[in-house]
Parts: structure tokens; sequence; C-alpha cells
């Protein structure tokens, strides 16, 4: 069995956190984008991100868990790890760390192997597999969802599937030149990121935004852990349209599941589930739901929405 490597450190910057004083959900995968190309440019594939290249490697799904927040100024690594690798594909784990050794973070990440001109999987190139085999690791309790049941496949709805359950459209925008990568298609970060800044529209799954008394400086809520399916490449200038909605809640979490779909075609892009909580700016800790809370919870249920 191999190991680890550090494949990223730098830090946590000021411009990089979010309303709650930590790093903002979308700024994770921004430094996890460098952990995934530098373990892939150090097993083989060094033109891989450069642009104009003849393959890379793409992100089809990935999950990831928030469990000790980073904020202004920490410094903080990345090490990466191969869980599987399979003939056109892989399972990477990334888990980054606070600089004293506590797990900030950790990211399980299913890519594969891509020939852009065709837009295919395609073969690992040769020797990949002899030099991916020293960082062939087991994935580790962290790296493992606790929340959200594990699932291969999305649902993957159409808009007009989404708009019969009645999933409410709380965002709508168009991607941008600066949130795409090299080969021209629109970042995991980029899409995250429209997730990140559209949750506060969503009132049914934290009813508690509408109370001023409770948004009074002290408290918010909290994502602890997601998970994410990348169904269709899109590029700067794709209109998105953005539908959610609640499928449980009790007094520790709330899962609210996203879906952002094309404008023009209605197929779905990115769907999340995230496993959320009510959180204590002061004292940096989940707040439980008291009764009543969870009884709005379960009235703003939506039947039909799933991952």
């Amino acid at each position: 069995m191999g190991k680890f490597f550090k494949t990223w450190s730098g830090e946590c910057s000021a411009w990089e956190c979010d309303g709650l004083g930590h790093l903002n959900m979308r700024h994770y995968m921004t430094k996890v984008q460098q952990a995934r190309q530098m373990f892939f440019i150090s097993t083989g594939l060094p033109l891989a991100f450069r642009e104009k290249s003849l393959t890379t490697v793409k992100v089809k799904s990935f999950y990831i868990r928030y469990i000790d927040e980073a904020r202004p100024d920490d410094p903080l690594y990345i090490e990466s790890g191969c869980l599987e690798i399979s003939k056109k594909a892989a399972k990477i784990c990334h888990i980054m760390y606070h600089l004293d050794g506590r797990v900030a973070s950790t990211i399980v990440e299913n890519v594969e192997h891509i020939n852009l001109s065709t837009e295919t999987a395609a073969i690992w190139p040769k020797g990949f597999f002899q030099s991916a085999e020293r960082y062939n690791i087991i994935q580790p309790l962290e790296a493992k969802l606790r929340n959200i049941k594990h699932e291969t496949e999305s649902w993957n709805p159409h808009e007009s599937e989404l708009i019969k359950i009645s999933a409410k459209q709380i965002g709508a925008g168009v991607f941008q030149l600066h949130e795409a990568g090299t080969d021209g298609k629109i970042t995991p970060q980029a899409l995250m990121g429209r997730a990140t800044e559209t949750l506060a529209h969503m009132l049914d799954g934290y009813p508690e935004f509408r109370d001023p008394l409770y948004k009074n400086g002290e408290n918010s809520g909290a994502l602890l852990e997601a998970q994410i399916f990348i169904h269709k490449a899109q590029v700067a200038g794709d209109a998105y349209r953005f539908y959610s909605g609640l499928i449980e809640g009790d007094k520790y979490t709330r899962k609210i599941v996203h879906h952002i779909v094309n404008s023009v075609t209605g197929d779905c892009i990115f769907s999340m589930i995230g496993a959320g909580c009510l959180f204590n700016l002061k004292s940096r800790k989940l707040i439980k739901a008291n009764e009543r809370q969870v009884e709005v919870l379960q009235n703003n249920i939506l039947d039909g929405l799933r991952i």
C-alpha cells in the first residue's frame, strides 16, 4: 500500500472567506483543483492542464466534508492519494490540514481521463498505473460521508421534472469567462460558488433567516458536508437556472438538494445534496433546532425531490 503526498500548500486568505468568517466552500475547491492537478502532473500527465492540451482530467462527481473550519490567515496544506484506478477513471482522496495537523476538510473525487477533441473518456497513458500505484491509499474514516447516504448516480432531472414537483427556482445567471479552466469549461469550484451565493434565498431550508432576532450578528447557518454530481460541461456565456428544495430536517441537520439547469435546453448540469446546520458565530459551534423550528422544517419538505 502506498501513501498520501503533499499536493498543495498555502493559506486561507481573507478575501476567500464569507460572512461566517471562514473559508467559503467555493475556495476549498479552488485549492483542491491545484492539488488534483499536482497529483496527475506527478503521476505521468505533465501537460494535462495546459491550454490546448490533447487530454485532461475532469471531475465527474465528488463529496466533501468540512471538519475544522479554516479562517483568515490560517496556514493550510493538502495531501492526496488514490483510492481506485480503472481503465479510464480514478477516485482520488484529498485531505486538507491545518498547519498543526488538524484536519480541516476531506474531499473524494471521481475523475475521468478525457480526450478533449472528442470529449470522451480515454485510456490512461502508459506508465500512469505504475506511477499512481505509489500513492494507493485506504480511505480514511474522515473522508467518508456522515450525514448523507452515498449515491453513485444522480437523478439528473430535466427542468420540466423539477417544475412538475414544484421545486423552487431560487437563482439564475450566466457563467463568465473567468470561471472557466484551461480547457474552456466551467470549473467545479465555479459551480460550487453558484450554490454558496444562492443559498440565502433557500428559506424553506433555513426559515430562521426570516427572523431578524436570529440573524442578529450572532447566528447563521453552515454546511457540514455535500455530495455533488457534474452532468454536462458548460462554457462562458451559458445561462442557468437554480432549483432547490428541502428533503429532510431534524434538530441537528437539514438536507437540501440543488439542481442547476441550462436555461436554454433545460438539461441538468449540476446536482448537489448538502447537510447543513444552524451555527453560532461567536461560539463557532452547531446550534440544535428547537421543536418549533423542526416542525417548520417538516412542513417545508418537498415530496418527490431527490439527488
